[in-house]
């Protein structure tokens, strides 16, 4: 998407509607009249982006067939590649939240964790629950650790990709690597805290 790109690219406030409309070949009409502005604008993209997650972990969330474990890891997959394959996105969530300044765009983010956090809390308090996850588990750090080891990862693999352990591996490879390694870490994490296993 190419509005995704540039906001990832300038920010939100170096990207203007005139940029977004020329660089997409699209009048800039047609921006306005199916958007209104640039906020409603990236307020879409964001949407677009967290609707199919929204919906993976209400299924995850329902599955009375999965062990609470098996949910974590099928939420830890699903993330690593969700937030590896939309790098743009992951740009701008990460320069927005930055952003000292109040913003409409940064509220947006703010509520769409909140959001997200409500919807994958009930993953690990139901385990709780029953006795499968430890009860001194503060959930929000869990999410935090989730998507802030996935945030340093994504620019970290520049410099990883200097190791000449790495270097001779095709782009596509070395993603398929670090996707598998970072799982694997995370899994390994998450189990030991959830459940004191190592």
């Amino acid at each position: 998407m190419v509005a995704e790109r540039l906001f990832a690219d300038h920010g939100f406030h170096g990207t203007s509607v005139r940029d977004i409309a020329q660089e997409a070949d699209v009048n800039i009409a047609m921006i306005s009249y199916y958007f209104g502005s640039k906020d409603k604008l990236l307020e879409a993209v964001f949407r677009f982006r967290m609707e199919a997650s929204r919906k993976f972990i209400n299924e995850l969330v329902e599955n009375e067939v999965m062990s609470p474990l098996d949910k974590i890891y099928s939420l830890i997959d699903r993330f690593v590649n969700k937030m590896m394959a939309e790098q743009y996105f992951q740009c701008i969530m990460s320069r927005e939240q930055l952003n000292k300044d109040k913003s409409p765009v940064r509220d947006l983010i703010w509520q769409l964790k909140r959001e997200m956090l409500g919807l994958m809390e009930p993953i690990i308090t139901n385990a709780q629950k029953t006795g499968a996850f430890h009860k001194d588990v503060d959930v929000m750090m869990m999410m935090t650790t989730l998507f802030g080891t996935i945030h340093q990862v994504i620019p970290a693999q520049f410099i990883l990709r200097t190791d000449p352990a790495y270097q001779n591996m095709s782009d596509v490879d070395f993603r398929e690597y670090l996707r598998e390694r970072l799982s694997k870490h995370l899994k390994k994490l998450f189990k030991a805290i959830l459940t004191h296993e190592f």
